[in-house]
């Protein structure tokens, strides 16, 4: 083994050998977890009608608490104008600038193809 070609072949050659073995050891690991650990079914318990009311009473009351947000949140809009300052609080410095380049970029793209 003087050779140094022969050298790297076998050191490369042992490496992938190692590599493979230990993705072989891994992926039997992991294969054997989830075969030994497995999520329960949920266990009914004797109550389940009255569960089911209460979920449907909550569920009513998430729907109507949506339904008020989103009425709030339409009222509001409406009711301040488009340019307000409290639309523009929101955003920084950097957004501004970036927002007043890409502006300008449109109005140059549109100039160039209005020739």
């Amino acid at each position: 083994m003087d050779n140094p070609l022969t050298t790297a072949l076998v050191v490369s050659g042992i490496g992938l050998l190692l590599l493979f073995a230990a993705l072989a050891f891994l992926y039997g690991l992991i294969y054997a977890m989830t075969a030994i650990i497995k999520d329960r079914p949920d266990v009914e318990e004797e109550g389940s009608a009255l569960t089911a009311g209460a979920d449907r009473g909550a569920a009513r009351a998430k729907r109507r608490a949506a339904v008020v947000a989103v009425a709030l949140a339409r009222a509001q809009l409406q009711s301040s104008p488009a340019g307000s300052p409290e639309a523009e609080i929101g955003i920084g410095p950097w957004g501004q600038y970036h927002r007043h380049r890409q502006l300008g970029l449109t109005l140059r793209v549109r100039a160039r193809t209005s020739r």
